[in-house]
């Protein structure tokens, strides 16, 4: 070989050791989205604030919104849902990543007791409209009395990490 050959080859063998950079980039759009594979996550395995089974149901769906790279999660699809309890996150390519989490105050339970609940939702897509998302959910007391029997977490502090696939129904 000479020295030509090895220097017009040099740059497709590079090329040839690094593999294809051509990853598909899939879509989200907004709509309603059915989960499914419901399970805690490895860096929380128990589920401490005891919501798993509400993402295991069959029948629960969440809402997702896109506005260009920014995407807003419904975990309860509920359209009157105040806007400081929706988390949102940045999509990059496949990534559904910089998680923007909702911080806010839920009850009175019982008699006084007020809750701050914290969530955050990251994952990645998998195909179009279908992203395998990480919710990370906190609780904790910001005030008054809290009894378990009182609110509908398993423990008055808590902290869990559930992963699960969600797919966009059609509409209708």
């Amino acid at each position: 070989m000479n020295l030509r050959s090895l220097i017009l080859s040099a740059p497709l063998l590079a090329l040839a050791a690094c593999g294809s950079t051509d990853e598909t980039v899939f879509t989200l759009s907004t709509g309603t989205y059915d989960l499914s594979g419901a399970t805690t996550t490895a860096l929380r395995p128990v589920d401490q604030c005891g919501i798993l089974a509400a993402y295991q149901d069959p029948a629960k769906v969440i809402g997702i919104a896109v506005a260009g790279s920014a995407v807003t999660f419904n975990l309860a699809n509920d359209s009157g849902a105040p806007l400081v309890s929706l988390p949102t996150a940045t999509l990059t390519g496949n990534t559904i990543a910089v998680a923007v989490e909702a911080n806010y105050l839920a009850g009175p339970f019982g008699t006084d007791c007020l809750l701050r609940i914290h969530r955050r939702v990251q994952g990645e897509l998998v195909g179009v409209d279908d992203a395998r998302l990480e919710l990370t959910f906190e609780v904790a007391r910001e005030s008054g009395t809290c009894n378990v029997a009182d609110i509908p977490f398993s423990a008055v502090t808590c902290s869990s990490g559930y992963e699960f696939l969600a797919t966009k129904l059609p509409p209708g």
